[in-house]
């Protein structure tokens, strides 16, 4: 009787952990499990595209905060300087480095549409600008400079 009740309380334990915990991996297994959209796709469901260099980052309430500075924009940059907050989780962590430069894809929030923040999102076609000249060939040529 008593191993049957232990052998219970494993199963149960086992049911909690795999209903509790999801079943992706971290790094970069988990990343092969993205569905990255197209880049026609990408710049149509994004609410900014640019070329930006980040200048710092912020970090509150697990939320870091990117600032760039804007080269090139395609879409929606209003500003010489643009914030893209990344939520980060155990499963995405924000990859951006100060000083680098990348190709941005931001989207707007998912539960407020007029909010002004900007969200990179661990599926995005976000990309350092070295590995970006397929999308900057595609996205074709940017608009004039931002002058703010």
């Amino acid at each position: 009787m008593r191993m049957e009740l232990l052998r219970l309380a494993v199963v149960c334990c086992l049911i909690l952990i795999f209903v509790t915990f999801p079943f992706e991996t971290k790094g970069y297994e988990g990343l092969k499990k993205c569905k990255v959209q197209n880049v026609k796709n990408a710049y149509t469901y994004s609410k900014t595209v640019f070329v930006g260099e980040v200048l710092r980052v912020t970090e509150e309430n697990g939320v870091k905060t990117f600032t760039f500075r804007v080269g090139k924009n395609w879409k929606g940059a209003k500003s010489k300087e643009i914030q893209v907050n990344v939520q980060e989780t155990m499963h995405y962590q924000a990859w951006f480095k100060v000083r680098e430069k990348y190709l941005v894809y931001a989207s707007g929030s998912d539960t407020d549409e007029n909010s002004e923040k900007l969200w990179e999102r661990r599926c995005s076609r976000t990309k350092r600008l070295s590995d970006a000249s397929e999308d900057m060939k595609e996205l074709g040529e940017a608009k004039k400079s931002v002058k703010k």
